[in-house]
């Protein structure tokens, strides 16, 4: 086996640890907070209008978190074959990380909203990849 096969399934665990990792922790939740904070005071004419539907929490953090990680995850893997699983199972280990917060910090807790963002950006990445992969077989 390649050096270049060997390390993309060694990124997708790190990704996968480094997600974890800060769902498990208060950090993300701060960095999060102070990054929407930041867009709300330098751009307030631009956001004021979007940021005053956002909902309250963080699910679109765990969108984007999810989401990067199960681009990587998908990169990864060589076939559809293996994506679909994958994807799956990364869709069920969100919810295990998601459900087991509690134990690991004292500002995060089960959130409906936040599996909800879980998904969306781990589905929403493998169909986005699934289409570039469908475009590029067909061209």
């Amino acid at each position: 086996m390649t050096a270049h096969l060997r390390i993309k399934p060694l990124l997708a665990a790190s990704a996968l640890v480094v997600t974890t990792s800060l769902m498990w922790s208060d950090t993300a939740i701060s960095w999060w907070a102070n990054i929407v904070s930041f867009f709300l005071r330098v751009n307030y004419d631009a956001t004021t209008s979007v940021m005053s539907h956002r909902q309250n929490g963080d699910a679109d953090l765990h969108a984007i978190l999810w989401g990067i990680t199960a681009v990587i995850v998908l990169i990864a893997c060589s076939t559809r074959k293996q994506r679909v699983p994958a994807t799956v199972l990364l869709g069920a280990w969100s919810i295990f990380v998601e459900c087991a917060q509690p134990w690991f910090t004292d500002l995060r807790s089960r959130q409906a909203t936040d599996l909800i963002g879980n998904a969306i950006g781990i589905f929403g990445a493998f169909i986005i990849f699934e289409a570039f992969a469908f475009q590029k077989r067909h061209n």
